[in-house]
């Protein structure tokens, strides 16, 4: 039975309520599988870029979902968060998780206080730290934090920032290839819906790179540095893929309106040239997402077909582990 399939407006409403939604940084090297996460299922799956050789990696129970899945530099490890089904958002105790690249040898990177919850990992590109989002307890807002690999010397990078003031909610990080600078999704800050921040790799110099009604979110690094993936709309229907260059110029839209139905979470190829992405524009009552991609000038949009039946396919990255048979 479907966990949680959910009309994509209910969706992003979920999404709000964790903080956001997670895009992770592409890592250079040959196009290999594409993990993501499925909402119907609360599992995890990885496939080739043509959807063949299907994997299921995550086999939870109906109390638990495994979700935000990220693939390590060498295409050897995946990071992933895995969180209370049986809960609501804000008490699910979210902690972040490793396991092989084939789905053995699961173990949990860190514990830490209760009540806090952490998502949308990412590991910088020596595989040396990672960075993720942290949230206070009952539905407390999210800053990113960095820590060791082994889960120590947590740190906070961006600040919590609550009522009376301005409330803010840090999400959704992208680490440039080199390692210097991070993009994420800063969502009700300063008023605004949604833009996309880029600051330094220790937190300093944090600046918005989208105008305001764009509601940018949802960022992912191009292998080459040379550009941020992002889609509009973060925090409702409509939304569409774009890419800016990390200085906030040369924005740019790769697919077409399609209101109410949404293009969102887009992921580069390790090459470069392409970009995955998810959608929900087959399905009239938005109760499935599907996996699409294009090149990374906006030609050549398809679908890829898993072979699964209802999908609801989130979070795709592309890693460079090897193709399947």
């Amino acid at each position: 039975m479907a966990r949680r399939c959910l009309p994509i407006l209910g969706l992003l409403a979920v999404v709000l309520a964790v903080g956001a939604a997670p895009a992770a940084a592409t890592f250079p090297g040959p196009n290999g599988r594409i993990v993501y996460s499925d909402y119907v299922t609360g599992q995890i799956y990885a496939a080739n870029p043509d959807g063949s050789g299907l994997r299921q990696l995550t086999h939870t129970n109906q109390k638990h979902i495994a979700d935000h899945p990220s693939w390590s530099p060498d295409g050897d490890t995946i990071l992933f968060s895995k969180y209370r089904a049986d809960r609501d958002f804000g008490e699910n105790d979210s902690r972040i998780w490793i396991m092989n690249a084939d789905g053995t040898n699961k173990r949990k990177v860190a514990d830490d206080a209760k009540g806090f919850r952490d998502y949308t990992p990412k590991f910088t590109p020596n595989a040396g730290h990672i960075v993720f989002a942290r949230c206070k307890p009952q539905d407390g807002v999210c800053a990113i934090w960095r820590m060791r690999a082994d889960g120590t010397h947590k740190r906070a990078l961006t600040s919590y920032i609550e009522p009376p003031k301005n409330e803010a909610i840090d999400f959704d990080l992208s680490i440039s290839p080199n390692g210097k600078r991070i993009a994420y999704s800063r969502f009700a800050g300063g008023g605004f819906q949604a833009r996309l921040f880029v600051m330094r790799a220790d937190g300093g110099n944090p600046h918005a790179v989208t105008p305001p009604y764009l509601e940018g979110g949802n960022p992912d690094w191009s292998p080459s540095g040379r550009r941020i993936a992002f889609n509009n709309n973060s925090t409702r229907n409509g939304s569409s893929i774009f890419t800016v260059r990390p200085d906030g110029s040369d924005i740019q839209r790769l697919t077409g309106n399609r209101f109410p139905h949404n293009d969102f979470f887009p992921s580069y190829s390790p090459q470069g040239n392409r970009i995955a992405f998810v959608s929900d524009r087959n399905y009239p009552d938005q109760c499935c997402v599907d996996l699409f991609m294009i090149r990374a000038d906006g030609s050549g949009e398809h679908r890829i077909d898993t072979g699964q039946s209802n999908p609801g396919i989130l979070w795709p990255d592309w890693g460079t582990a090897p193709l399947l048979p």
